[in-house]
């Protein structure tokens, strides 16, 4: 039995569950610490894992080509794509943003079929229409992502275009850069690499004048940060390197479909007829996906 879409599905529960939280705390201390908080827990939690795991030497099975990949998919997520969607997000708005790089398994499903040779039939790339555009339909639905005094520029929708690109690259990173890899020695070496990336991030202008803590402490963030940095980082990295890119990326990036019962649960969304064709699309899509 293949376990690898139920754990690319699973990346998204975990990413659902957290990004709400990495949110509030971003908008006291800033992204570069969020993704810095999330790196220096995950990083010692996968050293000891592969520790009491054995199998030789640290990254021994890590060869010039799956390292450099490993670097694109880091570089393409923490450093940059991270990045520009937010400033995307500022020129034209949570809602316009999302949904454009919502679009991004798309492009990484375009480079498994031509580079890569992976099979797409016709039940397949319907599915996987269906499941991006119920994401994106989803996205638009949303209330809280509004904001309509932002201004709709050719710059802010290349920059949300610019994000979806990079994100995929993240994704063809991480499926060709795991290749043959024990996940433990993955998620070492990719975490690794962004604490490199991030730690002299704090040094900037910018971040020395944030607060250093989000309030409560970054104790109240722990859950997410375990569910979202090593339970959801062992799934996205064995669901991308164990399935085709139009079912991995597909699958991983359903966190919007997995947040809106909890939405509507808590009060913060709405109900209606059109949020549920855009429920069952999104579902049709992964249902023909995984068949």
């Amino acid at each position: 039995m293949n376990l690898a879409p139920a754990a690319a599905f699973t990346a998204s529960a975990t990413w659902a569950f957290a990004t709400s939280r990495y949110t509030r705390a971003s908008r006291e201390v800033g992204s570069t610490r969020v993704n810095l908080a999330r790196t220096c827990v995950a990083l010692p939690a996968f050293v000891g894992m592969r520790l009491l795991a054995g199998g030789g030497p640290f990254l021994s099975g890590v060869t010039p080509l799956g390292a450099t990949w490993l670097v694109v998919s880091i570089v393409c997520s923490y450093a940059l794509a991270d990045s520009l969607f937010l400033t995307a997000c500022r020129r034209v708005g949570l809602t316009t943003a999302l949904s454009i790089a919502s679009t991004y398994p798309l492009w990484a499903a375009v480079w498994g079929t031509v580079v890569d040779h992976e099979p797409v039939g016709a039940g397949r790339a319907v599915g996987m229409l269906l499941a991006v555009g119920g994401v994106v339909w989803l996205v638009q639905l949303g209330n809280g992502g509004a904001t309509g005094s932002a201004q709709r520029d050719t710059a802010g929708l290349g920059l949300a275009v610019t994000a979806s690109l990079l994100w995929a690259l993240n994704s063809i990173g991480v499926k060709r850069g795991a290749a043959g890899m024990n996940l433990f020695d993955v998620n070492v070496f990719r975490f690794t690499v962004a604490f490199l990336i991030l730690s002299p991030q704090l040094w900037l202008p910018s971040e020395r004048v944030r607060a250093r803590a989000p309030a409560g402490g970054w104790l109240i963030l722990l859950p997410a940060l375990l569910a979202d940095c090593v339970l959801g980082s062992l799934c996205y990295v064995y669901g991308l390197s164990n399935t085709d890119l139009a079912v991995g990326a597909t699958l991983s990036s359903l966190a919007p479909l997995i947040s809106v019962p909890f939405a509507i649960a808590a009060g913060e969304e709405h109900f209606d007829l059109r949020r549920l064709g855009a429920i069952v699309a999104t579902v049709t899509g992964i249902a023909l996906l995984v068949r």
